[in-house]
Formats: structure tokens, C-alpha cells, sequence
């Protein structure tokens, strides 16, 4: 069992790297369903790939540079059910949504605040948008955790979540 707390100022190379690892170890095990919840979301590079070692986990990904997009497309092609709650009147939200041609669900959650993203194998959540500034400038905190129990109440609370979105 596993839970861990970053707080991250201008960015932090321990949030680059945890977030990278959790999406790697996610396309080995992909869960059935993967959940993000971000009021703002953006075409965020997660990984960089110098040495192509990330090229089996990634197949259709030949640029050094692998984004948020190519993950959940990567996921959502080895058959997980891809959700997101977000709200595409931000222009970076909905150009990243013209990324996913389809291929990710999303909906929109009304005065949402809530950040965070939920699978079956972890459950991060905290203050952080998945876009760029969330990721390598603002300050953030974010607990992220293996431990089951979190992981299923949060699948729970996230699921209520997306029953009372709206579909766009």
C-alpha cells in the first residue's frame, strides 16, 4: 500500500516524474475505466521518450514528446473506458477535446472546482489542473495513492459525479 503527498512550487520534477509513472504503470495494467476530473485541461507533455523506451507501451506515438492525449487515446484503444469532467468553454479544454476525435467521453460538471483523476490501480487528487501550468509552473498539491480502499470510495464519488454531469 502506497500514499504520498507533493507540493510543488514553479513546478516540481518529483510531480513530472510521479504523474509519468503512474500513467506508464496505467498502459501496462490498464484499468477498465479512468476517470479526470478538471475544470481546465490541456495537451500537456507527460512523458519525454530520448531513448524510446516508452515505444511498447506507447505504440502509435512516434514523437519524443508524449502527451496527455496520446495516453488516454493509448488507454482508451486497449479498451478502457476513458471519462472526463472538465469545461471545454476554456479554449486550451476544448482544443484538447478535438484531440480525442471522439474517442474519450466527457462532460461538463457546473461550478466544478474538483481535480483529480481515478483508476483502478490509483486515485490522485488536489489542486492541480492536467494542463501545462498544473503540471510544470503553479504551485500545486496533490496526494496520490495505491491504498484500495480510497480507490474504490473514489471510483464511487466519481461515478455520482459523472451522473450528474451533463453530456455535451
Amino acid at each position: 500500500m502506497y500514499s504520498r503527498v507533493i507540493r510543488s512550487q514553479g513546478g516540481s520534477q518529483a510531480l513530472k516524474d510521479c504523474l509519468a509513472s503512474l500513467l506508464a504503470l496505467e498502459a501496462i495494467r490498464p484499468s477498465r475505466e479512468i476517470y479526470i476530473i478538471s475544470p481546465w485541461i490541456s495537451n500537456a507533455e507527460i512523458i519525454t521518450d530520448h531513448h524510446s523506451k516508452f515505444a511498447n507501451l506507447f505504440p502509435f506515438i512516434t514523437s519524443k514528446k508524449i502527451t496527455l492525449a496520446d495516453i488516454l487515446l493509448t488507454f482508451a484503444w486497449r479498451g478502457s473506458t476513458v471519462r472526463l469532467i472538465c469545461n471545454p468553454s476554456q479554449k486550451s479544454t476544448s482544443e484538447f477535446l478535438g484531440l480525442l476525435g471522439g474517442k474519450v467521453e466527457h462532460k461538463v460538471l457546473s461550478d466544478n472546482h474538483e481535480k483529480g483523476m481515478v483508476t483502478d490501480n490509483f486515485y490522485l487528487h488536489g489542486s492541480m489542473n492536467f494542463t501545462y501550468s498544473g503540471i510544470y509552473i503553479n504551485g500545486e498539491c496533490v496526494r496520490i495513492t495505491t491504498e484500495q480502499p480510497d480507490i474504490s470510495s473514489a471510483l464511487i464519488s466519481v461515478r455520482a459525479r459523472w451522473e450528474e454531469s451533463v453530456g455535451l
